[in-house]
């Protein structure tokens, strides 16, 4: 067994033995069914899971909605979301006086050293993001089903996440100084610390891509392991009432309750993140170009093929209807047919709603006219103008939208082939389960992507690693690439890149 006897954590994947002993690990198995999770609780319904392990109220699924992003949070997540909103708005805010502005003397393709002065505010002030999470944690987490209407509750959501917000801006730091919580808060949030400082992107290399991604999923389930998923009776607390924070659940939230709270949590993550690539131009890490999925993003795509089986499935349940619809018409014509013909004289009156409300033709015209199931097949990224609507409520499609706007010139069967293929499925269904194969493969089996993993006591590693000391990051960047002035093409081969990861189109997708 590892000694994880330091407060921070560290790397513990070094070479292919480390990476091994991680494809057999716990850490691994736990985070790909965290995300498989994540998927699932968002084909669901919150109100089918059993009423003693989550929210103070029930909750029917429901779409998500950039305009109410709160609704599936609990208090410590909408601090969290508060956070991460003051980041996307003011942080990278040219014309705000707590804005960071990019290094116009820069004349590279890809990383503009001021993202290096970003990091280190992030480092800087999260001690702050994370204390005030745990602070609405603490404060809220034994609130009672019974004892809280819900106006109640959304005042409290309000409240966490303006905390959130304040914590992560300019007075951020003074307001939750360090050291002032008890000796095992402080190793929670030192080791959360990690995890969050790992999710935007490296501050030596200035790049980004799914391990940073596939970091922020590791906050998110060490968020969820302490307890932060859950808001409900003390039964399902994890304060032990002296404000201590237990690392173990005693239940552990359904995966509704994470599907949901995740999708809200990954759209203001996203806000960020594409901030970043946009304006520090961030060099997509260990990325297959144009020949993997996204040169920064894995999972914002699965959550949205999961969102679209929702949608999906509601669709076939009004054409089942439709049809069931039907057929009762079809019956009641051929019966009360029947019935003129061998008794005329007896003959009820005409159901006024039944046989004169429409002819099998006007129903069969009406099916096929007020169906729009073709518009919403994974074929929809090809249709402008349902991305440009629909973009703020599924995050499938706002990812292709800023796909498409990052590369406004080039086809998009050329930039993002492997995205194009994946259009041509038939359903959400395959797409979604294609694309938990694909980060399970292409992310958590690379060891170029894992390598720069830390692991501490919530994520936890069950072997001994290879080396104690961590390996020093690259200095030189790619702004100092001989190509970074513009004069050629900056697109590495397929075996260029690092581990020989050969080129990945979308088997899977045919």
């Amino acid at each position: 067994m590892a000694d994880n006897s330091d407060v921070i954590p560290r790397r513990y994947i070094y070479n292919q033995a480390d990476m091994e002993h991680f494809r057999h690990s716990s850490a691994r198995k736990e985070l790909l069914s965290f995300v498989s999770a994540m998927g699932r609780g968002l084909t669901t319904t919150i109100a089918d899971h059993d009423s003693t392990t989550t929210f103070a109220t029930p909750r029917p699924i429901s779409i998500y909605s950039s305009h109410s992003p709160l609704t599936s949070l609990t208090p410590a997540l909408a601090s969290l979301h508060g956070s991460l909103s003051c980041i996307s708005n003011t942080w990278m805010d040219q014309d705000n006086d707590d804005g960071i502005p990019i290094d116009r003397t820069v004349k590279a393709r890809f990383g503009n050293p001021a993202f290096r002065t970003w990091h280190a505010r992030l480092v800087d002030r999260s001690y702050a993001i994370i204390r005030c999470l745990m602070d609405c944690h603490v404060k809220h987490v034994s609130s009672s089903d019974t004892t809280l209407s819900e106006d109640e509750m959304k005042h409290i959501i309000s409240e966490c996440s303006k905390q959130g917000y304040r914590a992560a801006s300019e007075e951020g730091t003074s307001l939750w100084p360090p050291a002032m919580s008890s000796s095992k808060q402080e190793e929670v949030i030192g080791e959360l610390r990690a995890y969050l400082h790992d999710s935007f992107g490296h501050p030596i290399r200035i790049d980004y891509g799914t391990g940073h991604e596939s970091s922020f999923v590791v906050f998110l389930l060490s968020l969820c392991k302490i307890g932060c998923f859950l808001w409900g009776g003390r039964n399902n607390s994890n304060d032990d009432g002296d404000g201590e924070i237990k690392q173990k659940n005693k239940s552990n939230p359904p995966p509704q309750v994470i599907g949901h709270a995740s999708l809200s949590l990954f759209h203001v993550y996203l806000n960020v993140t594409r901030g970043l690539q946009r304006d520090y131009m961030l060099e997509p890490a260990g990325s297959h170009g144009v020949w993997g999925l996204d040169d920064y993003h894995c999972i914002p795509f699965y959550l949205g093929a999961c969102q679209m089986i929702t949608r999906e499935q509601s669709q076939k349940q009004r054409r089942d209807q439709r049809k069931k619809m039907g057929a009762v018409v079809h019956d009641v014509i051929r019966d009360t047919d029947k019935e003129r013909e061998d008794d005329s004289t007896n003959m009820t009156p005409d159901n006024p709603y039944l046989p004169n409300a429409a002819s099998s033709a006007e129903i069969s015209s009406s099916d096929t006219k007020n169906d729009d199931d073709d518009r919403w097949t994974p074929s929809i990224i090809h249709d402008l103008r349902m991305i440009e609507t629909h973009s703020p409520t599924y995050i499938y499609l706002s990812c292709i939208q800023f796909i498409r706007q990052i590369k406004p010139s080039a086809p998009f069967f050329e930039a993002s082939p492997m995205l194009n293929d994946i259009s041509q499925l038939e359903t959400w269904s395959k797409v979604a389960a294609g694309l938990l194969r694909l980060y399970e493969g292409e992310v958590l089996d690379k060891m170029p992507v894992v390598q720069h993993f830390v692991f501490g006591k919530i994520f936890s590693a069950d072997w001994i690693p290879s080396r104690t000391a961590p390996l020093e990051a690259p200095k030189k960047t790619f702004s100092e690439s001989p190509l970074a002035d513009g004069g050629g093409s900056t697109q590495a081969p397929p075996t260029a890149y690092p581990g020989g990861m050969p080129p990945t189109r979308a088997p899977w997708a045919k």
